[in-house]
C-alpha cells in the first residue's frame, strides 16, 4: 500500500471514529492525535467540520460547487487499472461524485466479482470527501438480503478513494418484470421485499431518498437488491425529518416525493412515496402523475397541484398493445382491472398522499398492507368497513341506486377524495399532537360527507329510508345543511368546509336560492375564521360568485369573482385549479361585454392549469376546451371552437363514456358552430344526441335540458318546421324562466326570431324587447343586450314601423360602439341592419354605403359560399338597381351572380328565401336591360320560393313586379 494510501486510509478510519462522537469527547481526541501528529488532525478537522456544514454538497448543486473538477478526464480509471487488489475491468455506470466499475480481485484471497466506486479525479475537497466517506459509512451499517452489501474499501495509487460492494448481475425490476411476464400477486411480492430492506434501512436511521426501478434490480434467483445509496440522508439525532433543499440534479424528479422537490422536510415518508410509485409502476406500465416542468419553478408548481391517477385507472386507459407489452401476451384485461381495483388502489393511494403525515408511517406497515393484501386480509388502509358496507348495500338495491345514479356521481366527483381522508386521518390520529387536530377534523369532515352518500342511497330503500316517500336530492342536502347548521356550531372551520362542499353540490342540482345561500355563508365563516384576503375564504367567495353567476346575476357575480381572483393570485395561487374555474367565469362575463381578447386570455390560462395538473386525458381539461370553444366561437372563429369541442369531446368520451352528460353539453356546442355554419343535417344530430343523453340523465326541468330545446328549436326555425320550434321554444323557455338570466334572454330572443319567420313582426317586436329587458336586467349594458336591439330593428322595419326603427338603430350603434369599438361582428352586422332600413325606407344611397361595410365585414368573417354573404351581395344589388344609376348595373349583375353561384353550392332549406330575393334582382335587372321575357322567367321563380311568411315583404315586391311585366 503506498505511503498516499496508507494516509487517507487512516484518515478515513479516524473520521468514522470521531464523526459519532458529542463535540467534548471529539474535541480531546483531536488533542490527543495533534499532541504525535498536527496535520493529520487538521485533515480531520476539516472532514469533520464539512459534514457539520448547513448546506452540504446534497442540498445544493454538485456542478455548480466544484466548477474547477469538471476536467473531460475526471472519470478515467487509475494508470494502473487497479484499486487496491481489485482489477478495473469495465465502467458500470456514473453518479455525482464517483465512477462505478466491475472489478475482480486478483491477490489471491478469494475470487470474486465486484462493483468499485471510485471519487472522480479533482473531487478531494472536504466536502466530497465528507460525503463519499457517509456514503461508504451508510453502506456499512446496512445488513439485509435485498440491499447490496459493503466489501472492502481503500485509495488507488493516484490518490482517490474507492469502496467495494457486492456486484448485482440482473435487470432493473420492471424490466425484469416485462421480461418474465409477471402476474400482479408475483410483481407485488417483489415490492414486498424491496419495502423489507427500506425499512431496514430506516431501522439504522438512513432515508435512501432516489428510490426508483433503475435502483432495484432484480438477481439470477428472482431475488430484489437495493442500489445506490449516493444521496441517501442519515437521519438526524434530533428528530426524524430534516430539512433540505435537495437540487434537482443530484435527486431523480419524476420519482420525487413533492417535499424532495418543494424543499420541505425528508422523512422515512419520503422513501413510503417512492415505494408507491414503483409499485404503481411495476402494476401499470404507468406513473400515476406526470410532472412536465422543464425548471425548478414549475417543478414545484406541479408538485404542489398533482393529483395521482388510481392505478386502476391507468390499467383501464391501456390498449391492448400496450398491456401485452407490460403483462405478456396472456394478459386478461378485465381481471387486471379487477386485481388492481379497490384495496390495492387504496394502498397505492395512501402511499402517494401529497403529505408526508398521510402516508404510511413506515415502509414496514406500507409492506404489511401488502402482505395482508395477499394473503387475502383486511389492510390497515381501510380501517373503518363502511365502505364495504356501501358495497354490498349497492348490490343489493342496484334498481333504487341507478335511478339515484347522477346525483351520487355528483357527491362522489366532488367529496370522494374526502372518503379516502377519512380512512387515513384514522390510522395518523396518534400520530402526533400536532397532527390529531386536524386529523381529527378531517375524519369529521369525512363522516359527515360519507353520511351523506349513504343517506342518499338510503332513500331508494323502503325499508331503512326515514319516510314512507323518498326525499328529492335537493331535500336531502338541504337537510344535510341544516344537521351542520345544528350539529356542529362549536367546530366553525368545519362547517364552512361542509358548507362549502354542500352549496358546490346545491349548485349542480340546480337548488338555486338555496346554493347561493349556502356558499354565501361559506365565504362569511372562512373570511372571519381566516381572513378575508386568505385562501380559503378566495376560494370559497370564488364558489359563490360562480353561483350567483350561474343563475343570471351577472352585474352581482362580476365584482365577486374579481375580488377572489385579485386575492388568490395575490398570495400565490394564480396556477391553482379554483382559480382557473373561476377564470373561466370570469371569461364568459367578459365575453358578454365584447371584451374577446381578455376573454380568450382567460380560458387559455384555464386550458394551460388544468393540463399542467391533470395532464391531456382528463375530463376536468375537457371542460376548460369547452369554455375556451365557447370564446372562439363568440368571436367568429369556427373552426377553431369546433377543433376545441372536439378535443374536449373526445377526452369525455375516453373517460365517462359516449352517453355521459358532460359529452352532451359539448355536442350542443358543436351543434351550435354548425348551426351558424348553415350545416343544419350535422347539426340537428348533435343537438338530438345531446338532449336524448340529457333527458336520461338529468331532471325534466334541468337547465341543461332548457338550453338543449332552445337551440333545438332556433335550429327547427331555420330549417323551416315552425311547428316543432314552437313546441321546442315553449318547453325551453318553460324551464328557463323559472330565474331570469341571459340563457332565458336568449330563450326569448330566438322565440322572437320564430316569429319573424311566422310573420307576426309586430309580435317579434315585443318578443325581442322583452329580451333586452332580461338582458339589460341580467348583463347590464353589455354586447347582447343592444345586440338584441339591433333585432328589434329589423323587425320594426319588416312591421313598418320606421321612425321607431330609426330612433332604436341610434341607440343601439352609440352603444356597441361605446361598449366594443372596433368589434369586427358586431360593425358588421350593425351595418346589415341599418342598410336594411334604409332601403326599406327607399334610402338607397344609404344603403349602399351601409352594405358595402357589411359585405366587407361579412367575407372576412364567413366561407366564400356562406348565405350569409350572398344575402349582402342580393340586398346590394337591390339597393343599386333601384338608385337608377346606369353606372351600377354591371356591378349588380356581378354580384347577383356571385349570389347564385354560392346558392346553388348550399342548398339547404332556410336558403330558398335568399335564393327567391336573387330571382327578383335578377327580374329587375333583366327588366332594366330591356329583355321582359327573362324578367318575367326569374319573377315567377321568385314568387316560387318567396313563400315563406317572414318573406312577405319581398313577395310583395315580387308580385307588384310581375304585375308590371303583365300590364307591358
Amino acid at each position: 500500500m503506498s505511503t498516499r494510501s496508507e494516509r487517507w486510509s487512516l484518515v478515513s478510519t479516524l473520521f468514522d471514529e470521531l464523526v459519532e462522537l458529542d463535540e467534548s469527547r471529539r474535541a480531546e481526541r483531536l488533542s490527543v492525535i495533534a499532541a504525535t501528529d498536527e496535520a493529520l488532525a487538521d485533515e480531520v478537522r476539516a472532514l469533520l467540520a464539512a459534514d457539520e456544514a448547513d448546506s452540504g454538497l446534497l442540498d445544493g448543486d454538485a456542478a455548480g460547487a466544484l466548477p474547477a473538477v469538471l476536467d473531460r478526464d475526471r472519470d478515467a480509471a487509475p494508470a494502473d487499472g487497479m484499486a487496491g487488489p481489485y482489477r478495473l475491468l469495465r465502467m458500470l455506470g456514473e453518479g455525482g461524485m464517483g465512477v462505478v466499475w466491475l472489478g475482480e480481485r486478483i491477490d489471491g484471497a478469494y475470487e470474486q466479482q465486484v462493483a468499485v466506486k471510485v471519487l472522480k479525479r479533482g473531487m478531494d475537497t472536504n466536502a466530497i470527501l465528507r460525503r463519499f466517506l457517509q456514503e461508504r459509512r451508510i453502506l456499512a451499517r446496512l445488513h439485509h438480503p435485498h440491499i447490496v452489501k459493503l466489501v472492502d474499501g481503500g485509495m488507488t495509487t493516484d490518490g482517490r478513494p474507492f469502496y467495494v460492494m457486492e456486484h448485482v448481475d440482473g435487470l432493473s425490476i420492471t424490466a425484469h418484470a416485462r421480461q418474465g411476464a409477471l402476474g400482479v400477486r408475483a410483481r407485488v411480492h417483489l415490492i414486498a421485499k424491496v419495502a423489507d430492506a427500506v425499512a431496514q434501512a430506516h431501522t439504522q436511521l438512513v432515508v435512501h431518498r432516489d428510490l426508483k426501478p433503475s435502483n432495484v434490480l432484480v438477481d439470477a434467483a428472482g431475488e430484489p437488491r437495493v442500489l445506490d445509496f449516493g444521496i441517501a440522508k442519515l437521519i438526524e439525532e434530533s428528530g426524524e425529518q430534516t430539512l433540505t433543499g435537495t437540487a434537482m440534479r443530484v435527486l431523480s424528479p419524476v420519482y420525487a416525493a413533492p417535499e424532495q422537490i418543494l424543499g420541505e422536510a425528508i422523512g422515512t415518508s419520503t422513501d413510503v412515496y417512492a415505494l408507491g410509485l414503483m409499485l404503481c409502476e411495476l402494476l401499470t406500465g404507468r406513473l400515476p402523475r406526470q410532472r412536465r416542468g422543464a425548471t425548478p419553478a414549475q417543478l414545484a408548481l406541479d408538485a404542489r397541484q398533482e393529483v395521482a391517477d388510481r392505478a386502476s385507472t391507468l390499467v383501464a386507459r391501456l390498449n391492448a398493445e400496450q398491456l401485452r407489452e407490460v403483462y405478456g401476451e396472456e394478459v386478461d384485461a378485465h381481471q387486471l382491472v379487477r386485481s388492481l381495483s379497490g384495496d390495492l388502489d387504496l394502498i397505492i393511494a395512501t402511499a402517494l398522499q401529497r403529505e408526508p403525515a398521510r402516508r404510511y408511517a413506515t415502509a414496514a406497515a406500507f409492506a404489511d398492507d401488502l402482505r395482508r393484501w395477499l394473503d387475502g386480509r383486511p389492510i390497515a388502509a381501510r380501517s373503518d368497513s363502511a365502505a364495504y358496507r356501501l358495497n354490498k348495500f349497492v348490490r343489493r338495491h342496484r334498481v333504487g341506486v341507478a335511478a339515484s345514479a347522477i346525483i351520487a356521481l355528483s357527491l362522489v366527483a366532488g367529496l370522494v377524495a374526502a372518503l379516502w381522508q377519512a380512512n387515513i386521518a384514522r390510522n395518523e390520529a396518534h400520530r402526533a399532537d400536532a397532527e390529531r387536530a386536524n386529523a381529527e377534523r378531517q375524519l369529521a369532515r369525512s363522516e359527515r360527507v360519507k353520511e351523506f352518500i349513504l343517506t342518499l342511497f338510503r332513500e331508494q330503500d323502503p325499508i331503512s329510508r326515514a319516510s314512507a316517500k323518498a326525499r328529492t336530492p335537493s331535500t336531502l342536502i338541504r337537510n344535510g345543511v341544516s344537521a351542520v347548521e345544528a350539529n356542529l356550531s362549536g367546530e366553525p372551520e368545519l362547517q364552512a368546509q361542509l358548507f362549502k362542499d354542500l352549496g358546490e353540490i346545491q349548485v349542480s342540482l340546480d337548488d338555486r336560492e338555496a346554493a347561493q345561500a349556502t356558499l354565501e355563508r361559506a365565504w362569511k365563516m372562512h373570511s372571519a375564521l381566516s381572513g378575508a384576503n386568505s385562501i380559503a375564504a378566495a376560494e370559497a367567495l370564488a364558489a359563490y360568485a360562480d353561483a350567483v353567476y350561474a343563475f343570471g346575476d351577472v352585474a352581482k357575480a362580476e365584482p365577486l369573482l374579481r375580488d377572489a381572483l385579485r386575492i388568490l393570485r395575490d398570495a400565490g395561487a394564480g396556477d391553482m385549479p379554483r382559480t382557473a374555474l373561476a377564470e373561466s367565469t370570469l371569461a364568459n362575463i367578459e365575453l358578454v361585454a365584447g371584451r374577446n381578447a381578455e376573454a380568450e386570455a382567460l380560458a387559455r390560462h384555464g386550458v394551460d392549469v388544468f393540463r399542467a395538473i391533470y395532464g391531456e386525458s382528463d375530463v376536468q381539461l375537457a371542460s376548460r376546451l369547452g369554455v375556451l370553444g365557447k370564446v372562439q366561437q363568440e368571436a367568429g372563429r369556427y373552426p377553431d371552437a369546433l377543433e376545441s369541442y372536439r378535443k374536449a369531446v373526445a377526452i369525455v368520451a375516453r373517460s365517462d363514456g359516449e352517453e355521459h352528460v358532460r359529452t352532451a353539453m359539448l355536442r350542443a356546442n358543436i351543434g351550435d358552430v354548425l348551426r351558424v355554419q348553415r350545416k343544419y343535417g350535422e347539426a340537428l344530430k348533435q343537438y338530438e344526441t345531446a338532449l336524448r343523453v340529457e333527458r336520461a340523465a338529468l331532471p325534466a326541468d334541468h337547465l341543461y335540458v332548457g338550453g338543449t330545446l332552445l337551440r333545438l328549436g332556433d335550429l327547427q326555425r331555420r330549417m323551416g318546421n315552425y311547428d316543432a320550434a314552437e313546441q321546442s321554444f315553449k318547453e325551453s323557455l318553460a324551464i328557463l324562466g323559472k330565474t331570469p338570466s341571459g340563457q332565458y334572454a336568449q330563450a326569448l330572443q330566438t322565440y322572437a326570431s320564430l316569429a319573424r319567420a311566422q310573420g307576426r313582426f309586430d309580435v317579434a317586436v315585443e318578443r325581442y324587447r322583452r329580451s333586452f329587458e332580461v338582458f339589460h336586467a341580467t348583463t347590464g349594458d353589455s354586447v347582447y343586450t343592444w345586440l338584441t336591439a339591433l333585432l328589434e330593428v329589423a323587425a320594426l322595419a319588416d312591421a313598418g314601423r320606421y321612425a321607431e326603427a330609426d330612433v332604436r338603430v341610434e341607440e343601439a350603434v352609440a352603444a356597441l360602439v361605446r361598449l366594443a369599438p372596433g368589434d369586427s361582428y358586431n360593425t358588421t352586422y350593425a351595418a346589415s341592419v341599418i342598410g336594411s332600413l334604409r332601403q326599406a325606407e327607399g334610402r338607397h344611397l344609404d344603403a349602399i354605403q351601409n352594405f358595402r361595410r357589411a359585405l366587407e365585414g361579412v367575407t372576412k368573417i364567413y366561407e366564400a359560399d356562406h348565405v350569409e354573404i350572398a344575402q349582402v351581395r342580393v340586398a346590394l344589388a337591390s339597393s343599386l338597381l333601384a338608385s337608377q344609376d346606369p353606372d351600377a348595373l354591371d356591378e349588380a349583375e356581378s354580384l347577383i351572380k356571385s349570389a347564385f353561384d354560392a346558392l346553388g353550392r348550399n342548398r339547404e332549406a332556410e336558403n330558398e328565401a335568399t335564393l327567391g330575393m336573387a330571382y327578383l334582382e335578377r327580374g329587375r335587372l333583366d327588366l332594366a336591360r330591356g329583355n321582359r321575357d327573362a324578367a318575367r322567367a326569374a319573377v315567377g321563380e321568385a314568387l316560387a320560393r318567396l313563400d315563406a311568411p317572414e318573406s312577405l315583404p319581398r313577395r310583395r315586391q315580387a308580385e307588384a313586379l310581375a304585375r308590371k311585366l303583365a300590364a307591358r
